[in-house]
């Protein structure tokens, strides 16, 4: 991505990048890396200090919470860029196709007037067999919605879905071993996510601690040779 090349030539400037988001972007508990952590220690590493990535995920958030804080969560912080991964739950709460696409418009146009460039991210794929019934069809369709609009309008797309979903399809044992539950990634899943973000982010590999490293990359692995080539 030629912006963080940009950054890395201004080490007397402060950037800052927004994970903005649900469940997907906050931190837990877990003693674990999520993605955005990954990232952020990527970017540290790979283009100085002077960037950082601040995590403004919320469990539960729909597109509509995120428009109700983007003031405070987003704006306030003079962001550069902001990652948006959001979805899950407007499918479980009932939103429709338009109010979906409508409410992602909105925040990228927001973000785009606040000079930071939006970047959607697409999920990981849930386990559809262990969750609820109609799930599987609204977001598969929300998460083309995203790339309907980074097309439409011309704005980086991460897809995540592009790469789990073929994965959890043809081998979905092996995918549970990726998962926490059936809507949420794990430690191992959030560093694949991580590893897929700083390749958009054109950063070389990070360096995974020693007690996950075999089967993180041996899972990275086998869902790289599920895409269709």
């Amino acid at each position: 991505m030629e912006l963080i090349q940009q950054w890395k030539k201004q080490p007397e400037r402060s950037f800052r990048v927004i994970a903005f988001g649900s469940s997907n972007t906050e931190v837990s508990w877990s003693g674990r890396h999520n993605w955005v952590e990954w990232l952020n220690l990527n970017l540290k590493t790979h283009i100085g200090r002077q960037v950082s990535v601040i995590n403004q995920g919320i469990s539960g958030d729909t597109t509509q919470n995120l428009l109700e804080r983007i003031e405070r969560d987003v704006f306030s912080f003079h962001p550069s860029a902001v990652i948006v991964t959001i979805g899950g739950n407007d499918t479980f709460q009932g939103f429709s196709r338009q109010q979906y696409a409508d409410n992602l418009k909105q925040i990228c146009a927001l973000i785009r007037a606040n000079n930071a460039l939006p970047i959607l991210q697409t999920y990981y794929c849930p386990m559809y067999s262990l969750g609820v019934a109609d799930f599987e069809e609204t977001f598969e369709s929300f998460m083309q919605i995203n790339r309907q609009l980074a097309s439409e309008l011309d704005i980086p797309l991460i897809d995540q879905y592009r790469v789990f979903e073929p994965f959890y399809r043809k081998h979905p044992e092996d995918y549970a071993k990726l998962m926490h539950d059936w809507v949420h990634v794990n430690h191992i899943g959030n560093a694949i996510m991580g590893m897929h973000v700083s390749s958009a982010f054109g950063l070389p590999e990070f360096m995974l601690p020693e007690d996950i490293k075999q089967e993180t990359l041996a899972l990275a692995e086998r869902m790289n040779g599920c895409l269709d080539r």
